[in-house]
């Protein structure tokens, strides 16, 4: 068993250790040399660049797939707009195809970005951090709603793994600079969330033995969202367990019906059963 000690009582080299073991968890980002991107991710023509508060510059892309609705008066307005955080160990040029899918099955915009210290961001020479995430989804989120002028109320925020981190993070509070709320987005989707970088890593006990060091403290901020949330996890999930999805669940202001797959875990989730979830949710939201 685990002693809980108050946080300011731990050795100065112990907490510090936590801490960069939780983030060295946290972000074991991809090594792609640049000619990757340039055959895939900078061929892109729907390809944009943000700048965070911090003048950081990351890429996203915009996807918009085209339907037979699109030719109808107003066939558009029903559709919303995925804002996508992605998995730890993926970046934008890595789930381009799943984007793409995403899109076209769910029949739904999708605004993808990336990461500081992912991808392009890393080649330049910038490393990953929570607070990075968070500055960019908030440029993501500036973009949306100030410069394409998307309504907040077509916008589902739709986290996997550790994108459920800003992903919640957003959802739960204002964003400044910008002139509209998260606080109104329709919905917002989880898959595999994490309770926070500490509890997925050690346990709740030890979390709360570092807690000034843990990061993505989803289960602080998740009671906090007005907008209806909807969550899906494996049961057999080794990397992020079940528990994680099921607490923060249980906090949900507005809850939709969750989808717990059996025998699935984190990498292996039917990506059928989880895009059907998701339209189901989304479709939900739509005759609200």
């Amino acid at each position: 068993s685990v002693r809980a000690y108050p946080a300011h009582l731990l050795a100065p080299s112990r907490a510090t250790g936590m801490g960069s073991l939780v983030s060295t968890l946290a972000f074991p980002c991809p090594k792609v040399g640049r000619q990757f991107y340039e055959q895939t991710l900078l061929k892109r023509p729907d390809l944009v660049y943000l700048t965070t508060s911090a003048g950081e510059r990351i890429p996203a892309c915009h996807i918009r797939p085209r339907s037979y609705m699109d030719n109808l008066p107003g066939g558009r307005s029903t559709r919303k707009t995925l804002l996508y955080s992605h998995g730890n160990a993926e970046d934008l040029g890595l789930h381009l195809r799943y984007v793409d899918c995403l899109a076209r099955d769910l029949d739904a915009d999708v605004f993808s970005y990336e990461y500081v210290g992912y991808s392009l961001s890393q080649l330049e020479g910038a490393e990953p951090s929570e607070e990075g995430c968070i500055r960019s989804i908030d440029a993501a989120w500036r973009y949306c709603t100030d410069q394409l002028m998307i309504a907040p109320q077509d916008i589902v925020i739709f986290g996997r793994s550790i994108g459920s981190g800003p992903s919640v993070d957003l959802a739960s509070r204002e964003v400044e600079g910008s002139a509209h709320s998260p606080l109104d987005v329709a919905g917002v989707l989880l898959q595999s969330p994490i309770e926070s970088g500490a509890r997925v890593a050690f346990g709740e006990t030890v979390s709360w033995i570092g807690y000034s060091l843990d990061i993505f403290r989803n289960y602080e901020k998740i009671g906090k969202i007005r907008a209806p949330c909807a969550i899906m996890h494996g049961t057999a999930d080794k990397v992020v367990p079940l528990r994680n999805g099921q607490n923060l669940h249980a906090l949900l202001q507005r809850p939709f019906e969750p989808l717990w797959i059996d025998g699935y875990g984190h990498n292996d989730m039917p990506q059928d059963r989880c895009f059907g979830y998701a339209k189901g949710f989304l479709d939900t939201l739509n005759r609200r």
